[in-house]
């Protein structure tokens, strides 16, 4: 998963965090069960500008008022996590201590369907916008079969703060709260398209519509999958 955020847009200063899933059979020629290993990483805090203001008039002249202005961005964190179809936390990247014990793995039979839930946190004061993300599914005969029309999004009106628990944030998108999105890349915020689970985009046709994220509000989405 990729996410790319652009929350100041001063100076060309773009901010990247990666994730990766990887997906191992663990029967050997059999497709009973996966292991799902995830991993998060990240950069640490990165300042999007640093302005400078000092007396530039010379001579006589003096400018009063001048300073340093600092632009501070906040580091954002990417999470996902599996839940189960009845709500419980089977795994999280980064580990969540309120998830099934700081698990980062687990194990699921073939058949079984399970909920992904992938969100980010705006702990800054202002707004960030053209927030982008991808999910890319294993669709191999090993791997996952999305299920159509399942995602959902975390509700618009009053959506999670920014200190909510993953499990509310969760809650949120899964319950009658949370808006039900097309699969389609159209007029909404999130789709699925050739096994790619993608939240945000650049807008019109075939694209999903921008996302922002207001002041201390979290964003996050849910779709579901059923192991091969």
């Amino acid at each position: 998963m990729q996410i790319h955020l652009d929350p100041l847009n001063k100076g060309g200063m773009t901010m990247f965090k990666h994730w990766r899933e990887n997906i191992l059979s663990v029967a050997t020629g059999l497709s009973l069960a996966v292991v799902i290993f995830m991993t998060a990483m990240g950069p640490a805090a990165a300042y999007a500008a640093i302005n400078s203001v000092n007396n530039v008039a010379g001579g006589s002249n003096t400018l009063t008022g001048s300073g340093n202005v600092t632009v501070n961005a906040a580091a954002l964190q990417l999470v996902k996590q599996v839940y189960t179809t009845g709500g419980s936390c089977l795994a999280s990247a980064p580990a969540d201590p309120a998830c099934n014990s700081s698990a980062t793995t687990a194990t699921v039979p073939s058949g079984t369907t399970i909920k992904f839930l992938i969100f980010v946190k705006n702990t800054a004061d202002i707004i960030l916008t053209d927030i982008r993300f991808n999910d890319v599914l294993d669709t191999s005969g090993t791997g996952f079969t999305y299920v159509a029309a399942s995602i959902r999004r975390t509700e618009t009106a009053t959506p999670p703060a920014d200190t909510a628990a993953a499990a509310t944030i969760f809650g949120d998108a899964n319950g009658v709260s949370g808006i039900a999105l097309t699969d389609a890349l159209d007029t909404d915020v999130a789709g699925s398209s050739a096994g790619t689970i993608s939240a945000g985009g650049p807008g019109g046709a075939g694209n999903n519509a921008a996302l922002a994220i207001n002041a201390h509000q979290s964003f996050g989405i849910i779709f579901q999958a059923t192991k091969n």
